[in-house]
């Protein structure tokens, strides 16, 4: 017997009926996390109960530096604390002087790399062609400052404020980096420039002086005190070195110059010409020991007449390079491999170096 339509229809409501109560069950059902076990409560200092963490939040991602935030140089009427929005205006200024700080040191570092690459090499150009039309300074200068970057990122990195770094105080440094290393050279002179804010000292270059003056015969961990900045801030400058001047027996090569013109220059003090060959620079300029040999026989200090008496073996060095820049003079670097080239430099410089710690610590 087929079923009545009122009872087709009462098993139709039926099972509506039971759909929609499935439905709602799903949705007020809480939902299981199967993988992850639920996170007790902390209980807190005070005794209630915290809930429970939330999710890890995402890292700091800094946000990138752009002209538009720098405030127009209008001049404004203002006294008093500043008020959020100047505290704001203040903020974005010294955030372009830690800009500038980052953009010094990452344009020396890609000069250090066109440099070292040779990638001025296009059409010929040289190494100096290139400072010159680039920089606008001479190779010598650049050279200084591709020295010196490392160190000059290591000090804008550990800033915790940002603060102008003259590149005289970076120069002086140096000598710290060979014995300490560029990381605590950095951290010294960053607490040092701190301590000096605080109390109202400025630092000078013969401040930085004191410091690396100090730092020679200290530990690592004495070069951060309050004792080791307060020294250096109270060292006096150093006298300068006495520059020698000897006579010697001109090369053959120089001996055909006029006398009286080489005279004439000196007495009137003339800068000489050319380039720097001791920090890397190419061979085109005036000789460095021509110099050397047209100048007098003793030290003049403070119209002082001082003897300097080189050891024996030093005064051996010193004929060779002569002898050798005669060699450089007649055009014995015409047509060198490029590489050649590069360690003559890369000699030439390390020996200046050493010479020059040699004459700081007199």
């Amino acid at each position: 017997m087929s079923p009545t339509r009122q009872e087709i229809r009462a098993q139709r409501s039926a099972a509506a009926e039971a759909r929609r109560q499935q439905a709602q069950a799903t949705e007020t059902a809480p939902e299981v996390e199967p993988t992850e076990p639920a996170t007790p409560a902390v209980p807190a200092p005070a005794g209630e109960v915290n809930p429970a963490p939330s999710a890890e939040p995402e890292p700091y991602r800094p946000q990138p530096f752009t002209p538009d935030l720098i405030p127009e140089p209008v001049e404004v009427e203002a006294e008093g604390d500043l008020t959020p929005q100047e505290i704001d205006e203040l903020g974005h200024c010294e955030a372009a002087f830690a800009n500038g700080n980052r953009a010094e040191w990452m344009k020396w570092k890609a000069a250090h790399a066109i440099r070292a690459r040779n990638l001025h090499r296009q059409g010929g150009r040289t190494w100096a062609d290139y400072c010159q039309d680039r920089f606008g300074e001479s190779e010598s200068e650049v050279n200084r400052h591709i020295q010196q970057w490392p160190l000059l990122k290591a000090v804008t990195e550990q800033q915790d404020r940002p603060r102008a770094i003259p590149d005289s105080h970076v120069q002086q440094l140096l000598p710290m980096v060979e014995q300490h290393g560029q990381e605590v050279t950095a951290r010294a002179y960053v607490a040092l420039r701190g301590w000096a804010a605080e109390r109202g000292h400025r630092v000078t270059a013969t401040v930085v002086d004191g410091l690396v003056e100090l730092a020679r015969a200290a530990e690592v961990p004495a070069l951060t005190t309050s004792n080791t900045f307060q020294l250096a801030i109270e060292a006096k400058p150093k006298p300068k070195a006495a520059r020698p001047r000897r006579k010697e027996a001109a090369p053959a090569a120089v001996e055909s110059a006029p006398a009286d013109a080489g005279a004439t220059a000196q007495e009137q003090g003339e800068p000489e010409a050319g380039g720097h060959p001791n920090l890397g620079d190419s061979p085109n300029g005036a000789p460095a020991g021509e110099a050397t040999a047209a100048e007098g026989d003793e030290s003049v200090v403070d119209a002082e007449i001082v003897d300097d008496t080189p050891p024996h073996r030093a005064v051996q060095t010193r004929d060779l390079l002569q002898g050798m820049l005669v060699g450089v003079e007649s055009g014995a670097l015409q047509d060198a491999p490029t590489e050649t080239l590069k360690e003559i430099s890369t000699a030439a410089l390390s020996l200046a170096y050493a010479v020059d710690e040699v004459l700081k610590g007199r």
